[in-house]
């Protein structure tokens, strides 16, 4: 007569059960949820990091070492070579919080006004400063910049376009031509809201118009493509 007792018994505990886990569910780690949906994506894309262990595979290298030691060196043999081939003019080096920063005067020294093309005298220096990007694994990112002299041509609306182009072309020649590995390296096109000086005056202005290729303070480990010597 009191069968029914262990129907409501299980019932019971199937419900007890099941508000368990909705209210784990609601309790949710981002932390853990983002590893899970990164896992199971390994099995569906060659993009993931279980398809695509770190560093290629690389083991028994730690992160964070740093060759911050070697910038004052780097400094030292470019400023040599730019004193030998008298580049003062166009080409100069500083130390700052983000790392060693190599500036390329823009106007007409290493571009013709308004263009982005690479001169011959520009791929010598880039061939130069490559040769010292090869010595360290440290992140490199080129920032091109303009004055705020407005410039509207069919190719570049604006100055954003002109100094995206210009550093992207400065990217482009160190990957396909200097050999360096892409992961290591990025561009940005900052305008003319990045000025080193107001531009109140041509000199100033001058020195505004430049791309500055920045050897970034910290070490990366080093990529399973090897560059080129």
């Amino acid at each position: 007569m009191m069968r029914w007792l262990l129907t409501y018994a299980d019932m019971i505990t199937l419900l007890l059960a099941l508000f368990i886990i909705l209210f784990a569910i609601s309790n949710i780690s981002a932390v853990k949820f983002n590893r899970l949906a990164h896992l199971i994506a390994g099995g569906f894309s060659s993009t993931s990091a279980v398809n695509n262990p770190p560093d290629g595979g690389v083991t028994g290298v730690q992160h964070g070492r740093s060759d911050d030691a070697n910038m004052a060196a780097i400094k030292a043999r470019l400023d040599k070579y730019i004193a030998e081939q008298k580049l003062r003019s166009k080409v100069q080096t500083r130390i700052t919080a983000q790392g060693l920063v190599i500036t390329l005067l823009s106007d007409k020294a290493y571009y013709d006004s308004g263009s982005a093309e690479l001169r011959p005298e520009t791929k010598r220096v880039l061939g130069v400063i490559a040769g010292q990007l090869r010595g360290v694994r440290n992140d490199v990112r080129v920032e091109g910049s303009t004055d705020n002299v407005p410039i509207a041509t069919y190719e570049y609306p604006t100055n954003w376009e002109l100094s995206a182009a210009r550093a992207t072309g400065v990217t482009r020649y160190l990957v396909e031509h200097e050999k360096i590995v892409p992961t290591r390296i990025s561009f940005a096109g900052y305008g003319e809201f990045h000025p080193k000086f107001s531009n109140d005056t041509d000199a100033h202005r001058q020195q505004n118009r430049r791309v500055d290729v920045v050897i970034l303070n910290g070490a990366r480990t080093p990529s399973p493509n090897p560059e080129a010597p």
